[in-house]
């Protein structure tokens, strides 16, 4: 017997969802400079997002009406949806979001709480006097980002790397990721009792992005090295010990129209997720023909008067568990 931890995200991955042709633009170096809009990228006009690491009205970008209703977050606040006996709603696992700006109103810390203990630094940011970003950081690892402003590397906590790619204007296109995995080994003497063996092998992950219309595709091809799969024989449990490949497709319909809470400016491109309004988006990994797993997310929004998003609510579903739903929900706080 066995037990495995793996490295994948399922439902945070926070990287994915603007997209790329499959073809020679997946290996497109990032661009070095500020792209002029493009009708492929999404229009954020009437659906404002709220965190912009630099205010636009220190660029002189906001004008008009837009500058009055201008807002920046300041926290979100994070819960799990479940229901008492009586049917009402109960919020579970709180955690909040808390977002942070210098003098000048540019964003420098997002901070994790829980029970308003600090947890944690999830990014945080430096500038120069020309409000361009010099450094950021997810966590304590450093974040490498080009000349553009275009996140090209992360370094996760485990010292998985993942290089990041885009196309010609600006889409990501191509993520590379390396890193290691375990197994626990569960192994029975003769006396009957068991010993278990932690094993640490390599892992690769390469994510191919496309669209079509309003739909987002990524291709995800896992490659964990060396890994165990358990086999009864006469003699008991013996693995077999071979590279497993598993297959991971996520199909995404999005609202290009909307934002969500970020900004769509470069150094947020990895973070597409929370700033593009997901209509739904499913998931499904297939090992040697065999599902491992298949799931749905499917979101809700509301937006206040000014076109800020408030709330959202992710809905999660199994295809093996339809009837036991996961809830989620997300409040935003601005001034």
């Amino acid at each position: 017997m066995k037990k495995t931890t793996l490295g994948i995200l399922l439902i945070a991955l926070p990287m994915l969802f603007i997209n790329c042709s499959k073809d020679e633009s997946t290996t497109v170096t990032p661009p070095q400079t500020a792209l002029t809009p493009d009708p492929r990228l999404p229009n954020q006009e009437v659906f404002k997002p709220a965190i912009q690491l630099v205010p636009k009205s220190l660029t002189g970008k906001v004008t008009g009406k837009s500058t009055a209703t201008k807002q920046r977050i300041v926290k979100e606040l994070i819960f799990r949806v479940t229901k008492d006996q009586l049917g009402n709603e109960v919020q579970n696992e709180l955690k909040e979001n808390r977002y942070l700006y210098d003098s000048k109103g540019r964003l420098y810390s997002i901070d994790r709480y829980i029970k308003d203990k600090f947890i944690g630094i999830i990014s945080k940011y430096e500038f120069d006097a020309a409000d361009k970003v010099t450094k950021a950081f997810h966590g304590n690892n450093p974040v490498e980002i080009n000349s553009g402003g275009y996140i090209t590397k992360t370094t996760g906590n485990d010292g998985g790397i993942m290089d990041i790619y885009y196309d010609e204007i600006g889409r990501l296109a191509k993520e590379v990721e390396t890193g290691t995995y375990e197994q626990e080994i569960e192994h029975q003497g003769p006396d009957g009792n068991f010993t278990y063996e932690t094993v640490t092998n390599p892992k690769t992950a390469t994510y191919l992005y496309s669209y079509v219309d309003n739909k987002v595709f990524v291709n995800i091809l896992l490659t964990e090295k060396n890994y165990s799969t358990a086999k009864e024989t006469p003699n008991g449990i013996e693995y077999v010990v071979k590279d497993k490949i598993t297959e991971i497709t996520y199909e995404l319909t999005i609202d290009y129209a909307k934002a969500g809470i970020y900004s769509s400016e470069p150094i947020f491109r990895c973070y597409i997720y929370n700033w593009m309004h997901i209509l739904d988006w499913k998931v499904k990994a297939v090992s040697e023909g065999v599902t491992e797993y298949e799931l749905r997310y499917d979101y809700e929004y509301v937006y206040d008067s000014n076109g800020y998003l408030k709330e959202s609510k992710q809905t999660t579903t199994r295809a093996s568990q339809p009837d036991r739903p996961l809830v989620m929900k997300t409040l935003y706080t601005y001034e």
